[in-house]
């Protein structure tokens, strides 16, 4: 019981901060928006956004395999990089925040057995903007 109400309230406070994040992206408040992420990433997942953005793909993923996120973590983790890359730009930036999103859902899907009908249409926009923007898949 208490471990199914420590993952509720976990997927709670996600949610919320999920919601402030999206609401202040909306409302045009970058400076705002962009405080509060740093200070979910620090408080969170201890690390700051420029150092996750500068690892490569390998190193990106090694650093989620030995913090050990729960998914509840993780997937919260991978919605905070989708919403910071829209609206999808065509350059390299946005395509590596991207990356970081697929290798994160990947994590979830392979170690954590965790899928979402949202992180699958997720995953498939982010395909469609690589097939139409990179001309990759």
């Amino acid at each position: 019981m208490f471990q199914r109400d420590f993952i509720m309230n976990e997927a709670r406070k996600f949610a919320l901060m999920l919601a402030k994040l999206l609401g202040l992206k909306a409302e045009g408040e970058y400076e705002e928006y962009l405080k509060y992420f740093n200070e979910v990433l620090d408080e969170e997942y201890n690390a700051e956004l420029e150092g996750l953005l500068k690892l490569d793909e390998e190193g990106f993923k090694k650093h989620l395999i030995d913090a050990g996120y729960t998914s509840e973590k993780l997937n919260a983790l991978g919605q905070m990089f989708y919403v910071f890359a829209e609206p999808f730009n065509n350059d390299d930036k946005t395509a590596g925040i991207l990356d970081k999103v697929l290798i994160i859902f990947n994590l979830l899907e392979t170690q954590h057995h965790y899928e979402s009908f949202d992180n699958i249409t997720k995953r498939n926009t982010i395909y469609n903007y690589f097939k139409n923007t990179h001309d990759r898949t």
